[in-house]
């Protein structure tokens, strides 16, 4: 195994059951090959997404899809800090980012008629400094792009039939306006999780839309700014009747040139050229969920089966081979974080943020 792959530290979110027919509890799951086994840190809700201090670099906040749980975790001393409260009767929905050079905490959020609001939180004390809207239904997934000036949120939308529409919407951190709104196209997807490959650009991974269920298909698509609604990948339809039930978790592999999707349904792994949004590969891969980056730049650590297993995708050859590293992983939450990769990432995004601002 390459070095560079030697200090990854992965972490998941986790349900598990100490003995049968015991309740479930929830933790958040930690894995290195430094360690025997998976580890798990204690959590009063079912960790989803993330935001990475940039500040205190062992700091990150977790959130909850669609509940009242998150919360701060040191991932250096693998314990559970304090919970974030979530504002009145809201919801969080799952993702948050740190703007403004790590001071301030940006979280996606609705009310119970599906009102998307991004909160607000000081960073270092937690406390609560209000929201702006998310210019649709059921924010979920958020990222900063052109160097943390942005914010590019994916709205899910109402239910099947029903407005909202979903869409991606871009806002201006500072002034809080809607800078552009980009809505799905048909109604049978949401827009879900995203991956930002340039200020302009994002791949899209979509659920079936709310009120239907893992007989639908999902999708992949593509996020142009310039273009006023989402654009469906060539030749996905065509995968349609295999790819039922969400497209979860995207990866890039900015080296090879790919966006990976994870299908967990079908249980399938999607490959798709970022040059000119063709699908490249299919990939079968038992109930795949999380992707993540691996330290060598080439390489995805994946999270799939019923257990939660964690192998390696590695990218070596002109096709990709699964390599098992731990079994019984009991990492089954959406998303894998790569906690040194993903840290590094965002370092590299502040500090060229920083510079942009100084120009």
């Amino acid at each position: 195994m390459s070095p560079a792959m030697q200090g990854d530290q992965l972490f998941a979110g986790c349900r598990y059951q100490e003995r049968a027919g015991a309740p479930h509890k929830t933790a958040l799951a930690y894995a290195s090959l430094q360690v025997q086994g998976a580890r798990l840190i204690e959590s009063p809700f079912f960790p989803h997404g993330w935001a990475l201090d940039v500040r205190q670099k062992t700091r990150a906040f977790f959130f909850e899809k669609h509940g009242p749980g998150a919360g701060v975790f040191d991932l250096e001393q693998q314990r559970f800090v304090q919970t974030i409260a979530p504002f009145e009767q809201r919801q969080f929905y799952g993702h948050g980012v740190l703007a403004d050079d790590g001071g301030l905490l940006l979280s996606t959020e609705s009310d119970a008629q599906g009102r998307g609001f991004i909160g607000m939180r000081d960073a270092s004390t937690l406390r609560y400094l209000g929201d702006f809207p998310s210019f649709g239904a059921r924010p979920h997934d958020c990222h900063l792009v052109e160097g943390g000036r942005v914010l590019a949120v994916t709205n899910g939308g109402g239910a099947a039939g029903e407005d909202p529409a979903p869409c991606v919407s871009y806002i201006d951190v500072k002034t809080r306006r809607l800078l552009d709104r980009h809505e799905m196209s048909g109604s049978a997807f949401n827009t879900g999780h995203m991956a930002p490959v340039s200020d302009n650009t994002a791949v899209i991974a979509s659920a079936p839309r709310l009120g239907l269920g893992v007989d639908h298909a999902g999708s992949v698509s593509w996020c142009q700014r310039s273009e006023t609604t989402l654009r469906g990948l060539p030749s996905v339809q065509d995968l349609a009747p295999r790819l039922l039930g969400e497209a979860l978790s995207i990866a890039v592999l900015p080296r090879e040139g790919l966006a990976v999707v994870t299908h967990p349904t079908p249980g399938l792994l999607t490959f798709w050229r970022l040059d000119d949004q063709s699908l490249s590969l299919v990939t079968p891969v038992d109930n795949v969920r999380g992707a993540a980056l691996a330290g060598d730049g080439r390489s995805l650590w994946l999270s799939h089966g019923a257990q939660g297993s964690l192998s390696l995708l590695r990218m070596d050859g002109r096709e990709p081979t699964l390599q098992p590293v731990l079994r019984q992983a009991l990492m089954a939450g959406s998303h894998l974080l790569n906690y040194p990769v993903a840290l590094a990432a965002a370092l590299v995004a502040r500090d060229e943020g920083l510079s942009k601002t100084l120009q």
